[in-house]
């Protein structure tokens, strides 16, 4: 570029003045619109560069998110496995009733009683019931696809939220190490093939998603907002720092940082609802935000050593986010936390029909009362080692050293130039709240791992550099790491086997373990869908069949799923109950002895004082009990009447039915009780290997009233009946 120099015909300066190069207001001009020029096509250049970027990375982010969503699908829907009762009697049980009434046969657990959970959570659900009952209403289904729609509906609306989970990992691994990133890749990759998350992801339990919403909010946290201010940051309209180095900012745009808070304070509210314990999550990052420790020295005479020691004091200081991202964080907190309180308070109303506030009796139960230590109580590193190990798996050493890496060590270099300046503090507060939930969690005695499932993508996130660090040398020709022949090899081959061991712990844990409890379910609904809802013919000498059918659970309190497998409500059952000792005083709660326990205590007499004798064996035309035709057996007191029998948890006696469930640990016990009754096996499924409750170990046996062939004889010689 030239510019032509004309001659000034400014006034001769004074000798003592400086010479200045004399310019014309044409050179001027002509330069400056040049400069202009220049600036706006460099400026189109690189927009429509990010532009195209952006396309690009839309088109990836929608291929992963699809091939996640059909991911988890697949993963819901191979699950064949009991895990926690929550998965059922605190998501499922309580949507059954919103969708479909309290007659409905839902089992409301105590804690829905006494108003201790948000119905925030049943109320998706619900939802998703009454949409697939209209479906099914519509389609005209017959009662067996019926019932498989109404199981599966659940299972695919949770396998979008644990897709979405493993999206959002990804996407905040992008954030914190850069587009295209080989640790963000790694990230996607540990959640991925994470035997725990392919275990409990996709299940109905308010904790899975927990981790959902929480690992959603952390990706919208304004991270950069933790960095010392320098003067030098660019600012949107509101006054607040702008992440520059996410592309949200380019000339000419207008970039609202409120947007990404106000998503991320509603997420976060939401997840706090739904469990309480994740305001722990929330109020570490936000100390982090806010607070840095600042080091102050003074000399301080100590008399006896007859010396001055210089000491170094560390106090909290406002040194990272400025006075105005704290007014606006209070300010935004206040606000959305306040509507999603409100929103919850609603559908709490609508629910349980009065005003109340679940978080409060939540916390005044459970603490004030102790009732979590009825549910048994655990050792003080309990999280340290079971929790972490069970949620990690292989994956444990790696994400112990990224910790350790992100709390006391340098940070290596980005492998991407799309990362942030504040990747590193990003992982050190990960890390540091990777370690003060458990910690505080540990003060509470009755611990469980899902209680700290919140936090698994934070830890995949941190693992990701050290497992990059160690097997991307091994795998990638062209990393900058030069490794020996023998340790690339080993390295090479250690990679498939542990890919290997977490593929055949998450097959035993989702399709081996613990199997019997939902294969029973469903063949007692198998069995009331043919021999209870097909009518026989009508016979002069027989009367109409019954469409009732009844079960006892003799097991621990809700070992199986209920309506929710069960579906069809001609299907009556009962089990035992172990409800906590509420509202009791200290000596009575000192004494106090669950139902479940009462059994187990005296198998025998339990029986005979709850239950009375056993019904004996009677004949009749074609096998079946005189004057029932083919329907209950042993019908007494007109237990379906009102307050008759104490079915799907209602208080009452209970009836003997015509089906009875149990572990074969119990199996012993029955045979000599109901030696003489007309009870025999009907049905048997394998359980597991092994079991740390003693009162599960064992198949899952099933026993029915009526003879074998019942149904053969009624019908005049066609067999359709029970197979053994």
């Amino acid at each position: 570029m030239y510019s032509i120099i004309l001659p000034s015909r400014s006034e001769p300066q004074s000798p003592s003045s400086t010479p200045t190069t004399p310019t014309s207001e044409a050179s001027t001009k002509i330069g400056s619109e040049s400069t202009s020029m220049m600036l706006s096509h460099y400026e189109e250049k690189s927009f429509r560069r990010r532009a195209f970027e952006r396309a690009q990375d839309a088109a990836t982010s929608r291929d992963v998110l699809l091939f996640l969503v059909a991911f988890r699908i697949l993963n819901a829907l191979s699950i064949r496995t009991f895990f926690q009762p929550d998965e059922y009697f605190q998501s499922l049980e309580p949507a059954w009733q919103m969708a479909f009434g309290a007659d409905s046969g839902a089992w409301i657990t105590w804690e829905w009683k006494h108003r201790l959970r948000s119905a925030i959570h049943p109320a998706i659900f619900a939802g998703v019931y009454w949409l697939s009952s209209f479906t099914s209403e519509a389609l005209q289904l017959s009662p067996a696809y019926h019932a498989e729609l109404m199981i599966t509906a659940p299972k695919i609306l949770q396998a979008v939220f644990a897709a979405l989970g493993d999206y959002y990992t990804w996407k905040l691994g992008e954030r914190i190490y850069g587009r295209g990133s080989n640790e963000a890749w790694a990230a996607l990759a540990l959640t991925v093939c994470s035997p725990w998350q392919w275990f409990c992801s996709t299940r109905t339990m308010s904790n899975c998603l927990e981790t959902t919403l929480t690992i959603m909010a952390l990706h919208s946290w304004p991270w950069h907002w933790s960095m010392a201010p320098t003067g030098k940051e660019k600012l949107d309209d509101s006054g607040l720092r702008i992440d520059e180095s996410q592309g949200s900012w380019h000339p000419g745009k207008k970039t609202h940082e409120l947007a990404g808070l106000r998503r991320s304070l509603l997420l976060a509210a939401m997840a706090c609802v739904l469990r309480p314990t994740n305001l722990l999550i929330w109020i570490c990052l936000t100390c982090l935000s806010w607070f840095c420790p600042g080091t102050r020295g003074r000399l301080v005479p100590f008399r006896w050593f007859r010396a001055v020691i210089w000491m170094h004091i560390s106090l909290p200081s406002f040194a990272r986010a400025t006075r105005r991202e704290r007014v606006v964080l209070i300010r935004e907190a206040t606000i959305y936390g306040s509507v999603i309180l409100a929103v919850s308070a609603l559908i709490d109303r609508a629910y349980y029909q009065t005003w109340t506030f679940p978080p409060f009796r939540f916390l005044y139960f459970n603490v004030a009362q102790s009732l979590a230590i009825f549910y048994g109580r655990n050792d003080w590193h309990y999280y340290l080692s079971q929790g972490y190990p069970l949620l990690l798996t292989t994956f444990l050493p790696f994400a112990l050293i990224g910790i350790f890496q992100s709390l006391f060590t340098t940070p290596p270099p980005p492998t991407s130039s799309c990362a942030p300046p504040f990747a590193a503090t990003i992982k050190s507060q990960l890390a540091t709240t990777s370690l003060f939930v458990p910690t505080i969690l540990s003060l509470i005695s009755h611990k469980e791992v899902r209680f700290i499932y919140p936090l698994l993508p934070a830890l995949h996130l941190l693992a990701s550099t050290p497992f990059t660090s160690f097997f991307l040398p091994a795998i990638s020709p062209v990393s900058p790491t030069r490794r020996t022949p023998s340790a690339t090899i080993k390295r090479t081959i250690l990679l498939p086997l542990l890919l290997a061991l977490n593929i055949l712990v998450a097959i035993f844990t989702t399709t081996l373990h613990q199997t019997a409890p939902l294969a029973a379910v469903t063949y007692l609904r198998t069995q009331h869908e043919s021999h209870y809802l097909t009518q026989p013919p009508s016979f002069s000498h027989i009367a109409q069949a019954d469409t009732t059918m009844t079960v006892g659970f003799l097991m621990p309190c809700h070992s199986t799923p209920w309506r929710s497998h069960l579906v069809h409500p001609g299907i009556k059952a009962w089990a035992l109950s172990c409800e906590p000792p509420v509202n009791l005083n200290a000596s009575a709660t000192a004494a106090y002895v669950d139902e479940a326990d009462r059994f187990y205590a005296d198998p025998a007499g339990f029986l005979m004082r709850e239950m009375g004798r056993p019904p004996r064996k009677r004949s009749g035309f074609g096998g079946v009990p005189p004057k029932q035709g083919l329907g209950l057996a042993n019908r007494q007191d007109d237990e379906f009447g009102e307050g008759g029998g104490a079915w799907d948890g209602q208080p009452g006696r209970k009836r003997w039915p015509e089906y009875l469930v149990f572990f074969e640990q119990a199996e012993a016990t029955m045979r000599v009780v109901l030696r003489d009754s007309g009870y025999a096996e009907r049905w048997r499924g394998w359980n597991s290997w092994l079991h740390d409750d003693w009162r599960r170990r064992g198949d899952v046996v099933v026993w029915c009233l009526r003879d074998r062939d019942w149904r053969k004889d009624a019908l005049g010689g066609k067999k359709t009946g029970f197979q053994s």
